[in-house]
C-alpha cells in the first residue's frame, strides 16, 4: 500500500492495512439516521463495510479513490422490506429465479436495500419449490441487487374465516408435524394463527428455532394474543387487515397489539389499506422501537398489465387498488418510497421517524445489528435521496458498498 493511501486512511481514523484498494467515498453529504439530527461528514466504504467518516476531507484523494458527491442531498441507510410478495410483475409464489433476480435489481431505484420475500399460502410443494427458488436467486444475484434476508411465509396456517386473497382449499391447521413438511432454515418470518394452534407447541416450537412467529389472517382473542406473546409471538402481521376488528368491548388482537409495548405490528401505509388517521393512532400509541413500515407489494406493482394471477386468482388494478373479483383487496401496489411521501404529506412523521420504522426497527426485529443506521463499522448500505420541498427521491442507491441505482448516473 502506497504511502498516499496510508495518509489517506489515517485521515479517517484508518490504521490498518486495506487489502482491496477499490474505496468509494461519499462527500458533501448530510447523513440523516434513525431518530437522530441531521449531521454532514463524509463516508469511507471498503468492500461492503464504512470503515471512516470525517467532517472535513483531505488535502489530497488517491485517483484509485471513487467519490460520489452528494452536495445538497440527504444520505439515509437503506430501507429494509419485511413483507413483499413481488412487483414489476415477478411473483415469488410463482415467478422464476431469473424473475426474482431481475426484481432484485429493480427495487434500489426504490431505496430499498434489503426485503424478506413472501411466500403465501399455496400446496406443499409450490411452497417448496418457490423457497428453493428464492434461494438460489440469493445465490446468484449481483451484490449490488437487494439482499435477500429470508422468506416470509404468509400462511398457509391461517384462519379461513380472515384468509383474505389467500385460497382456502390450501390451508391448513398450524401445527409442528403440517410446518415441518416445508420446513426449511431459510425462513425468517411466519404468519399464522394463534388459535388455531393446539397448546401454542407451533409457536414455541418456531420462537425456539429463531423464527419470528407472527400472527395475522386471525381471529385470536386479547387473552390469546397475550398467552402466546410470552410463549414467543413476536410480531402482527399487517395491523387491522384480515382479522378480528377493535371493539371497545372485545378488543382482540388489534387492542392487544396496540398496548402490548413487547410485540413489534407491521403497518402498510398505502393510504388504502388502513385509513391515514389509523396510522396516525398506532403512531402514537405504539412505541417508537416496535412499528414496522411494509409494503406487501403485489406483484401488480409497477407490472405492465392492468391484471395479473396471484393466489390463484385474477388480480385487477382498479382506481389504484390491488383487488379481486369480488374487490376484496389483495396487497399493495406501493413500495416504501411511496410509503414515505405518504407519511410526510400527512405530517405524521419526518425522514427520521420514517427511517426507524423502514429501516432500524426491522433490522432489529430480524437481528441483523449492521444494518439499519450510517456508522463506522455497518454494511453500507445506503441511500442518496434529493430533496424537493417536503418530499424525497433516491438518487442513488448502494447495496455492499457497490452502485445499485443511480438516478445520475444509469
Amino acid at each position: 500500500m502506497d504511502e498516499d493511501l496510508k495518509k489517506f486512511l489515517l485521515f479517517f481514523g484508518v490504521h490498518e492495512e486495506i487489502s482491496d484498494t477499490r474505496l468509494l467515498l461519499i462527500i458533501n453529504g448530510h447523513v440523516q439516521n434513525p431518530r437522530k439530527a441531521q449531521k454532514k461528514f463524509n463516508i469511507l466504504i471498503s468492500k461492503n463495510k464504512i470503515i471512516g467518516k470525517s467532517t472535513e476531507l483531505p488535502d489530497k484523494i488517491p485517483d484509485t479513490v471513487k467519490i460520489i458527491d452528494a452536495k445538497d442531498k440527504i444520505i439515509t441507510p437503506g430501507l429494509i422490506d419485511q413483507h413483499i410478495h413481488g412487483g414489476y410483475g415477478c411473483d415469488f409464489n410463482v415467478s422464476s429465479v431469473e424473475k426474482m433476480v431481475d426484481l432484485a435489481k429493480k427495487l434500489p431505484e426504490h431505496g430499498i436495500t434489503s426485503i424478506v420475500p413472501t411466500v403465501m399460502t399455496a400446496s406443499e410443494d409450490i411452497i417448496k419449490t418457490q423457497i428453493a427458488k428464492v434461494v438460489e436467486a440469493k445465490n446468484i444475484k449481483p451484490d449490488n441487487a437487494v439482499k435477500f434476508l429470508g422468506i416470509h411465509l404468509e400462511g398457509p396456517f391461517i384462519c379461513p374465516k380472515y384468509k383474505g386473497i389467500h385460497p382456502e382449499h390450501e390451508i391448513k391447521n398450524p401445527s409442528i408435524e403440517n410446518f415441518k413438511r416445508i420446513e426449511n432454515e431459510n425462513i425468517k418470518i411466519v404468519t399464522y394463527s394463534p388459535e388455531l394452534d393446539k397448546d401454542l407447541k407451533l409457536t414455541k416450537y418456531l420462537a425456539e428455532k429463531n423464527i419470528i412467529p407472527s400472527a395475522g389472517h386471525t381471529n385470536a382473542t386479547l387473552e390469546l394474543i397475550q398467552k402466546a406473546n410470552k410463549l414467543g409471538l413476536k410480531q402482527v402481521t399487517h395491523l387491522f387487515n384480515a382479522m378480528t376488528s377493535l371493539h371497545h368491548r372485545n378488543p382482540g388482537i388489534v387492542g392487544e397489539a396496540l398496548i402490548n409495548d413487547n410485540m413489534y405490528v407491521e403497518v402498510i401505509a398505502d393510504g388504502l389499506h388502513l385509513h391515514p388517521a389509523i396510522v396516525d393512532l398506532i403512531l402514537r400509541v405504539k412505541p417508537d422501537s416496535k412499528i414496522i413500515l411494509v409494503s406487501d407489494s403485489l406483484p401488480l406493482n409497477k407490472a405492465k398489465q392492468d391484471s395479473v394471477i396471484f393466489g390463484g386468482q385474477q388480480i385487477f388494478r382498479k382506481e389504484g387498488k390491488a383487488v379481486n373479483t369480488d374487490g376484496t383487496f389483495a396487497g399493495s401496489l406501493v413500495f416504501l418510497d411511496t410509503v414515505l411521501k405518504n407519511l410526510l404529506q400527512w405530517k405524521f412523521t419526518d425522514l427520521s421517524g420514517f427511517l426507524k420504522y423502514a429501516s432500524l426497527n426491522v433490522a432489529q426485529n430480524l437481528g441483523i445489528p449492521d444494518s439499519g443506521f450510517i456508522d463506522i463499522g455497518k454494511t453500507a448500505d445506503i441511500v442518496i435521496w434529493n430533496k424537493r420541498g417536503n418530499t424525497y427521491d433516491v438518487d442513488t442507491t448502494i447495496i455492499n458498498g457497490q452502485i445499485a441505482f443511480s438516478r445520475t448516473r444509469n
